[in-house]
């Protein structure tokens, strides 16, 4: 099947809400929920109803229904009944079952359970297949996670039957809740690295088009056999797979949901996309796309999904003026939702924007390396972008505080902006986060070592190269070349032979591991002199 496209995760808005006819007593506010606007590139059918997947049974979700589950749920955990209160969030996910933010409060409660003491699943339930549908398999295996949270294997099967779901209905978002089961299933299988969790993880993760996931399962399965050639070559493939996919150049042939770019579909192709006449028409199919959309959404203007669906095809064609019109729409669904991800997504179309218009700045400069005028513009508007970012992802932290992947994305602009102490705040908080963690230390250690704090990078250096498993890709490398800096600052500061024997072994293993690393050759060289200069002064 072909590959999908990202995923665009929704956070929960809280707001006191009207309870509907019949739900327990005594409930104020609860989440109001935002419907998801991209997921995985699946191209949704039109018809509200549902059902129209792949042989789907024709599910017909009941948000109300659902609603009443969700809110007794919530009511019966508050007073400790987590056992009745899993029943009730897998009651209303069987009405609701692609609601990320109702899954995601299932977990919170299971964990709650475990910390309890909760006991998992007896033999009986596990024998039983929770029903005949996708949904139903997905709900009894959640239902099983849920009284034994810390089970990979588990976690894996709720996104086997995610995917399967996702495949069986094509007008649910199912692909989002399997990328948010896999990726927990792929951080509690390091504590026992099952390689059938991590094969099938990376499998699953390659079938809805999370490649970068793909690619962070097939690494600890190269970790795990690292003379296995077709482990390799086949992490070779998925990291060229997420490489396009990052750039835009997916394998979807449905440029409606990924941008023109999506029909360049091999090597000859993306030579093609090139010539002007191959330009030309795949912005006159971007443009087809824009003018249907317009129509259908001209004719429901108060329907929120045609507006969106008409914002995807605008900054699809990856043209400002598409995108400019794009963001309208999205503050003005903003403004009249109070819903935040729209305010998001007008702010990464303008990061989108700085990003091109410093690309074509760089060529310009490639071309003229003389021209200062060019040089001073790309400096003004690097800076411009920096401001913005900075802005951007301060907002964004406040109004998503426990989300540390948005703190480590704003530690790195503080970082370059030379905001240390501050950078190393959201770092520390960001390195909490697994899928972050190696690359916040990383830029912890060096906020550390710019304010002249070396014992304090040293020790998190050290642990950072500890804890990030892959031993020779770049960040593993540029973490040992951050530690050999603090140990040789050491070692001349404190005048410290010991320090600076360290610092000379790890550029031995890093011009060993790579003689091109940067300027590793000459950095080994001015290690080996400085120990042999401590040697002859302080003789053994």
């Amino acid at each position: 099947m072909p590959a999908r496209g990202r995923y665009w995760r929704t956070r929960p808005r809280y707001a006191t809400i009207k309870l509907p006819d019949g739900a327990p007593p005594g409930l104020f506010s609860r989440p109001v929920q935002d419907e998801p606007v991209v997921f995985f590139g699946k191209k949704k059918n039109d018809d509200k109803s549902g059902g129209g997947g792949k042989g789907g049974d024709g599910f017909k979700r009941d948000p109300r229904k659902a609603r009443r589950f969700f809110e007794h749920a919530e009511t019966v955990a508050d007073a400790r009944n987590y056992d009745y209160a899993i029943e009730c969030y897998v009651n209303g996910l069987k009405h609701d079952p692609d609601n990320l933010n109702m899954h995601e409060a299932l977990h919170d409660v299971a964990k709650r359970r475990k910390v309890a003491g909760g006991k998992a699943a007896g033999f009986a339930e596990k024998l039983k297949s929770g029903g005949p549908s996708a949904i139903d398999k997905m709900l009894h295996s959640e239902r099983l996670w849920s009284m034994n949270m810390i089970n990979a294997e588990l976690a894996r099967d709720v996104m086997k039957h995610a995917v399967d779901a996702d495949d069986e209905h094509e007008d649910l978002h199912m692909g989002e809740v399997a990328n948010w089961a896999g990726a927990l299933a792929l951080e509690l299988n390091k504590a026992k690295n099952n390689k059938k969790v991590y094969k099938d993880c990376r499998d699953l993760f390659a079938k809805i088009g999370v490649f970068d996931k793909a690619v962070e399962a097939c690494r600890q399965l190269v970790r795990l056999e690292p003379d296995n050639s077709n482990l390799l070559l086949e992490l070779k493939n998925l990291e060229a797979e997420n490489t396009m996919q990052q750039g835009g150049y997916t394998k979807d042939a449905q440029a409606e949901e990924g941008g023109f770019r999506n029909f360049v579909r091999d090597g000859e192709k993306q030579k093609a996309l090139e010539q002007d006449d191959s330009i030309t028409t795949m912005r006159s199919k971007a443009d087809e796309i824009i003018a249907r959309r317009r129509a259908e959404y001209e004719e429901a203007p108060e329907d929120n999904d045609k507006r969106l669906k008409l914002v995807q095809a605008l900054v699809a064609k990856e043209a400002k003026a598409t995108e400019d019109e794009a963001m309208v729409l999205l503050k003005q669904t903003w403004e009249e939702t109070g819903q935040y991800r729209y305010k998001v997504q007008v702010g990464d179309i303008t990061m989108k924007q700085f990003n091109r218009y410093l690309r074509e700045l760089r060529s310009q400069i490639k071309q003229a390396p003389e021209d200062e005028k060019l040089k001073t513009k790309y400096a003004e508007f690097t800076k411009k972008k920096l401001i913005f970012e900075l802005k951007e992802f301060d907002e964004r932290v406040k109004n998503y505080p426990t989300d540390l992947g948005l703190k480590f994305e704003l530690g790195r602009r503080l970082f370059l902006a030379g905001k240390f102490d501050d950078a190393i705040g959201a770092f520390q908080q960001a390195k909490e986060d697994p899928k972050h963690r190696a690359h916040a230390l990383f830029y912890l250690g060096d906020c550390y070592l710019r304010i002249g704090w070396l014992d304090e990078a040293i020790d998190t250096l050290e642990i950072g190269v500890d804890q990030h498993k892959i031993p020779n890709d770049k960040l593993a490398k540029d973490l040992r070349y951050l530690l050999m800096e603090a140990y040789e600052q050491s070692a001349v500061k404190n005048n410290d032979l010991d320090q600076a024997q360290k610092a000379q072994k790890i550029a031995s293993q890093l011009l060993q591991m790579d003689i091109g690393y940067r300027d590793i050759r000459e950095r080994a060289d001015k290690l080996r002199g400085l120990v042999e200069k401590m040697r002859q002064r302080d003789p053994v």
